[in-house]
């Protein structure tokens, strides 16, 4: 983990509750506490929560509000509760300005290096099982639908992913741009239920630190195999449910 992904976790940490102990926070927390300029952000982001945690403390209750509710005021009273109400929002208008002031300035800007885009489809295949927008088995008809719906119809498929069963394809956004992923079953299972083989397609000018080679790396990630490689314009991520021998038979080197 580095400094930008620590901050990006850590914009959501509430100072005084629960969330110190909340093992999401745990590795940004862990980080902080040995890089000084990471320490520093999070000092200011805890201090800026409790100042607007104090200040949303100090807002007064409107004198008479028990009253006017349960029974009718006299006109007077009544335009009195309502320009000290008319108060009360302009001060509340102002203290969500203040919010969203700070909210923008200690909000991290998106970390767009490979290393986070890889992290973030391995999640999405881990955690949240992606969503298919087309289900097929035809894989030309993949290659149309992201030709139609995104800018990736013109990706090159490794030559035993030609040969491999598609299941379906997706189109989502990821920092403002679009990623393309086609699903496969490997029918390694007698009765497969599912896609265990996703490749992900993303412009290479999206990411930072895109891997330059045309070979693939390959890094694992939990139960998931990871390739990323670059061709052209574009950057592929090949994840498989398994290990590097298992994603190397789609890649053609499953003897090197």
């Amino acid at each position: 983990m580095n400094s930008r992904r620590a901050k990006e976790i850590l914009f959501f940490y509430r100072p005084g509750s629960a969330d110190r102990d909340d093992p999401e926070f745990a590795p940004a927390l862990e980080l902080a506490s040995h890089d000084p300029e990471l320490a520093a952000w999070f000092e200011q982001h805890c201090a800026l929560h409790q100042a607007l945690r104090s200040k949303f403390k100090q807002l007064p209750v409107p004198e008479g509000l028990k009253e006017q509710i349960l029974s009718e005021r006299k006109a007077l009273t009544a335009r009195h509760a309502q320009r000290k109400s008319a108060l009360l929002a302009a001060g509340a208008a102002a203290l969500f300005l203040l919010i969203g002031i700070g909210a923008w300035y200690l909000q991290p800007p998106p970390d767009n290096s490979f290393g986070a885009f890889q992290s973030r489809m391995a999640r999405k295949v881990l955690r949240e099982y992606p969503t298919m927008d087309l289900a097929t088995d035809d894989l030309g008809q993949i290659r149309q639908y992201l030709a139609r719906n995104g800018p990736h119809g013109d990706y090159v498929l490794p030559k035993p992913l030609e040969k491999t069963a598609g299941t379906g394809c997706a189109i989502f956004p990821w920092h403002g741009r679009s990623v393309s992923m086609v699903c496969f079953n490997s029918t390694k299972e007698t009765t497969p239920k599912g896609p265990d083989l996703f490749l992900f397609i993303v412009d290479r000018s999206a990411l930072a630190q895109a891997p330059a080679a045309n070979s693939p790396l390959f890094t694992q990630i939990k139960s998931l195999a990871t390739a990323s490689w670059t061709s052209g314009d574009k950057t592929y991520l090949l994840a498989g449910l398994g290990n590097e021998q298992f994603l190397k038979q789609y890649l053609g080197t499953a003897g090197n």
